[in-house]
C-alpha cells in the first residue's frame, strides 16, 4: 500500500517496511495534523523470479 498527500511531500509505503495498518494510521495521523488530502495506491504484489 502506498499512501500520499496531494499537498504537500508526505508519503508512507508499505514497500518502507510498514505494515498497511501502519500505513493507514501515518496517513490518518498527517491528515488530522495537517488537515491535507491523502491519497493511496494498492501495490502489486512482488514478482517471484524462478530459474
Amino acid at each position: 500500500m502506498y499512501k500520499y498527500c496531494l499537498d504537500c511531500g508526505w508519503q508512507a509505503s508499505s514497500e518502507e517496511g510498514y505494515t498497511e495498518r501502519e500505513v493507514s494510521k501515518e496517513a490518518i495521523e498527517h491528515f488530522v495534523e495537517t488537515g491535507h488530502t491523502v491519497e493511496s495506491l494498492r501495490l502489486p504484489p512482488p514478482t517471484i523470479l524462478e530459474n
